[in-house]
């Protein structure tokens, strides 16, 4: 028969006081480390990845404007470049289109004699860089 004064000896009684007694200040460091180090990997990851989305929204919303832009010329020949307010008042552009890019700066609508362009000032909201975004896009020879 088993005994606790014979548990006592063997050591079982310590082993499992040992084994309940919970994390270290070390283990509980190393942990908190190691998630520390795995959010950075995966924010570094989704910030590349929200960049990339926000440039082809840009582009893309630029195309939306370029083309409404070409159908109001269509009915308004003679009249000056409209404003992307007014593609958006005149409903030419759906009423929920946003008026700015994903960096919060408005588009820029320019109506030469051969061709309608849009521009964003891109993620640095400074316009005449090159992250600029310029539909179609600019030349660069």
């Amino acid at each position: 028969m088993v005994t606790i004064k014979t548990l006592r000896r063997s050591g079982y009684c310590e082993m499992r006081r040992g084994a309940s007694r919970g994390l270290t200040l070390v283990e509980l460091i190393v942990v908190i480390t190691l998630i520390g180090v795995l959010t950075a990997a995966i924010s570094v990851g989704v910030m590349s990845a929200k960049k990339s989305a926000d440039l082809k929204l840009a582009k893309t919303a630029c195309n939306t404007i370029r083309d409404a832009t070409i159908q109001w010329k269509a009915v308004h020949p003679n009249e000056d470049c409209p404003t992307v307010e007014q593609l958006k008042s005149e409903k030419i552009v759906d009423t929920g289109f946003s008026l700015k890019d994903p960096w919060g700066s408005q588009f820029k609508v320019a109506c030469d004699t051969d061709e309608i362009t849009c521009t964003s000032s891109g993620p640095d909201r400074k316009e005449g860089t090159e992250d600029d975004i310029h539909v179609p896009q600019a030349d660069t020879h």
